[in-house]
């Protein structure tokens, strides 16, 4: 029994930083249910790989145990392209493994979508959301101080901000023509006012989504904060002055 334990162990093992180096800037592998079950179904295939390799291989019975689950762990590191080509019984043994890690690929990418939509769901107005997305991005900059990070960062808030301002343009433009004819808007024109909010909404995701792969989950309340900061009522008004007390209120409250 540990003669087929043993290597099971050991591919899962080498199996699971061959993922965690794959997806590594690219989403969090245990991201919801769904991504960790696909997680845990690739490392289960890689080790019944490296037990069946024991029982199966005609040459198996000459390399120890621990070596061919290795060797098989391996085979989910990256690999470059003329590294591809394989044996037809390597590619046989593997269909499996390639399929679960590519839905793997999809399950994580949908999670980060998820996730940022989640965020969004509050953020109703064109001014909630440039509120939003700046302190968003000095949160991202204070955090990712790399030049390459820092270059990212800028350029996705850039086109955010030309999608909220065309957005701008459409509202005022709307507004002004409902007023000056003095009449409720059209439905072309809520239309368009609503595929120019939710263009910026899906360019403020990109932003979002940054955050997701290249944050950790304790940033999750921080995150929260700054959207309900931008959401809440006093957003854009002064906070109101303390009331003056009287010299003689301190009598009065004795």
């Amino acid at each position: 029994m540990v003669d087929y334990a043993l290597p099971a162990a050991v591919s899962a093992a080498i199996a699971w930083v061959g993922l965690a180096r794959e997806f590594s800037g690219k989403g969090r592998l245990l991201g919801s249910f769904a991504s960790s079950g696909l997680v845990l179904l690739v490392l289960a295939l890689m080790g019944a790989v490296a037990a069946g390799a024991v029982v199966l291989l005609p040459h198996a019975a000459s390399i120890p145990p621990v070596v061919a689950g290795a060797a098989t762990g391996a085979t989910a590191l990256p690999r470059r392209k003329q590294d591809e080509t394989a044996q037809p019984y390597v590619k046989f043994m593997t269909l499996g493994i390639a399929l679960a890690r590519e839905r793997l690929v999809q399950r994580v990418h949908l999670d980060a979508c998820t996730w940022s939509d989640r965020f969004l769901r509050g953020i109703d107005t064109s001014a909630q959301l440039r509120v939003f997305v700046h302190d968003l991005k000095l949160y991202l900059l204070e955090r990712h101080p790399l030049a390459s990070e820092t270059k990212a960062i800028n350029a996705i808030y850039a086109d955010v901000q030309t999608a909220i301002d065309v957005a701008l343009d459409v509202q005022t433009r709307v507004a002004e023509a409902c007023r000056q004819a003095e009449r409720e808007p059209t439905d072309d024109e809520l239309i368009a006012r609503r595929q120019a909010f939710g263009t910026a909404l899906a360019q403020c995701g990109h932003l979002l989504r940054f955050a997701y792969v290249h944050g950790r989950r304790s940033e999750n309340e921080e995150l929260e904060a700054l959207c309900a900061k931008a959401t809440s009522k006093d957003a854009f008004h002064s906070p109101a002055l303390p009331s003056q007390r009287r010299w003689f209120d301190r009598w009065l409250t004795r």
